[in-house]
């Protein structure tokens, strides 16, 4: 591993954990049926590796989550859970 690298990790953890922060995940009651049935499987899209890439790369160079989804043509909360899930993979 590289100096560099090791730092563009530091930085990308501090940078999720400052996000962290700025969620607070709210105790939302469960859906009721209605709502449930609103959203389909075919409204779930999977999302391509190459905009989980780029949503990487424009976190990673410091932009906000509304700039990243703008530029990725995703929602704000499909771009959340590319870095979610990218900071659980632990990379």
């Amino acid at each position: 591993m590289t100096l560099t690298y090791m730092q563009d990790i530091y930085q990308l953890k501090k940078k999720v954990k400052i996000l962290e922060e700025e969620f607070v995940i709210q105790d939302d009651p469960v859906p009721s049926v209605k709502d449930q049935s609103t959203v389909t499987s075919n409204d779930i899209k999977p999302i391509h590796e190459i905009l989980k890439s780029q949503v990487l790369s424009l976190y990673s160079q410091g932009l906000t989550l509304d700039q990243i989804a703008r530029q990725s043509s995703l929602t704000k909360e499909q771009t959340i859970s590319v870095i979610e899930q990218q900071r659980l993979r632990g990379e």
